[in-house]
C-alpha cells in the first residue's frame, strides 16, 4: 500500500537529508496504515466460517457479497488475508492459503475504501500531516505545555470517507 512517496513526505516536513530516511519510510507505513484503518473501519461478520487450508473460505450464514474483492478479511487464529474473489454469499477465496483448518470460526472484513483505485486528495493530506506530526512529536508527551488534540486537521478531512459502521 504505498500511496506518498519517501520524496513526498520529506517535501512536506522539509527534510533535505537522507539522516532520516528509513524512520521517515517507518512513519510513512504507520501514517497510511492508521488513516486506511481508520476511514475503512472493521466490519464483524455475520454467521461463522470455516478455512479449509487452502485459499478457500466457506460460511454458514455469512453475508460475503457485501464485500469485494481487495477487501482484507480477518478469521480467528489467521493473520490477516486480502481477498481474491466472493464466489456466492457463502464462498470466497482469499489471495494467501490459511494455515488452520477449523470449523465454526469468527471473522471481520475491512472494506477497502479505494472504490476506484485512486487515493482522493484529503486522505493523503491526511496521512502527510501525520507523517509530519509524528515526526515532530517523537514522544507522546509534550512536558511544560497544555494538553491538546493536535490532529483535529486529520479528522477533518478523512470524516468523509470514513466507512461509520452502527451496531
Amino acid at each position: 500500500m504505498t500511496y506518498i512517496t519517501l520524496e513526498e513526505a520529506k517535501d512536506h516536513i522539509r527534510v533535505d537529508y537522507q539522516d532520516d530516511d528509513h524512520y521517515i519510510e517507518s512513519l510513512v507505513d504507520v501514517a497510511e496504515t492508521s488513516i486506511i484503518n481508520e476511514v475503512a473501519g472493521r466490519v464483524p461478520g455475520l454467521g461463522t466460517v470455516t478455512t479449509v487450508g487452502t485459499t478457500a473460505l466457506t460460511g454458514s450464514g455469512t453475508n460475503f457479497l457485501d464485500f469485494k474483492a481487495g477487501d482484507v478479511i480477518r478469521v480467528t487464529d489467521e493473520t490477516d488475508r486480502t481477498i481474491a474473489s466472493i464466489t456466492t454469499n457463502e464462498a470466497l477465496t482469499v489471495t494467501v492459503a490459511f494455515t488452520n483448518t477449523a470449523a465454526s470460526l469468527s471473522w471481520s472484513i475491512t472494506p477497502s475504501p479505494l472504490v476506484s483505485g485512486e487515493l482522493p486528495k484529503p486522505l493523503k493530506q491526511a496521512m502527510l500531516l501525520l507523517v509530519g506530526h509524528l515526526y515532530n512529536q517523537r514522544e507522546s508527551v509534550i512536558v511544560g505545555s497544555p494538553a491538546v488534540k493536535v490532529p483535529d486537521t486529520i479528522d477533518m478531512l478523512i470524516a468523509p470517507y470514513k466507512n461509520w459502521v452502527c451496531k
